[in-house]
């Protein structure tokens, strides 16, 4: 780890790195908690949750074979 902090030591502003990254990090987080909990999807979230469960004919090559 050495030889790695020697090369960032000699880069100008490598502090400057880090905030960016948690600034992208913490935009991408609060836009995703945004979409989430917006009330227009709750339509979305509605048809996505019986997915799942649907049965939509097709059987697995297992289930085939019995």
């Amino acid at each position: 780890m050495k030889i790695v902090s020697h090369y960032l030591q000699g880069i100008a502003d490598v502090g400057f790195f880090p905030s960016i990254s948690l600034l992208i990090f913490f935009l991408f987080f609060a836009g995703m908690l945004w979409w989430t909990f917006k009330k227009s999807n709750k339509t979305y979230f509605t048809e996505m949750e019986s997915y799942a469960l649907d049965d939509d004919g097709t059987t697995s090559s297992s289930e085939a074979n019995e």
